[in-house]
């Protein structure tokens, strides 16, 4: 019985570490800035072809165990939140504070690094493949955008998170686009558009 054991606890094990070496390399940067007391960044290819940069920055270092904590606790809290999965974007997110969007709806996490005292930092930006992104040259490859509605886009975003939307959905885009009613938790704006309107 004993030896069946061992082997299933072996076995199980090298499942483990097999995962740990197919890690997603935003997760590793992330446990690396905790580690080390210092940025992360981390890259997400969105469906619009932009890609999502956001830099994650912890003030202290942590032991490898702490920072393990740390991951398990938010997964914990993305978990309640109906993600199974979540990216590296989300556990930045929820250690750091601030909005996030999940299946369950939209949240504003109060950080868990934050409510410990370490005031740990989060930015994020929207950029066009290709462009610089320090520390990994190029952000991606696969051409640029055209111009134009990368800039009404960004406008469009800025808009948003000029009445507290920091972390926009596309529909809450593509409001700002084009014009409607956005609901906020501080009430209800109308957004008169970024693009012009075409005459009848």
């Amino acid at each position: 019985m004993l030896p069946r054991l061992l082997v299933a606890a072996m076995l199980a094990l090298s499942a483990l570490v097999a995962r740990a070496q197919y890690a997603d390399p935003n997760l590793q940067n992330l446990l690396g800035a905790l580690m080390n007391g210092g940025e992360a960044i981390l890259l997400t290819p969105l469906t619009t072809g932009m890609l999502q940069v956001t830099s994650f920055r912890s003030p202290v270092r942590m032991s490898a165990a702490d920072a393990a904590a740390y991951f398990d606790r938010a997964r914990d809290q993305l978990s309640m939140l109906g993600v199974t999965q979540p990216t590296a974007e989300q556990i930045a997110r929820v250690l750091a504070g601030g909005p996030i969007e999940v299946p369950a709806g939209r949240f504003t996490m109060p950080g868990l690094l934050p409510q410990t005292g370490i005031a740990a930092t989060l930015a994020s930006q929207l950029v066009t493949p290709g462009t610089p992104v320090p520390g990994y040259g190029s952000a991606a490859a696969g051409g640029s955008a055209p111009a134009q509605p990368v800039a009404a886009r960004e406008a469009a975003i800025r808009q948003l998170a000029s009445i507290g939307i920091l972390n926009p959905s596309e529909d809450q885009i593509r409001t700002a686009l084009v014009g409607g009613m956005i609901t906020t938790v501080n009430g209800v704006y109308q957004l008169p558009g970024i693009l012009p309107r075409s005459s009848p």
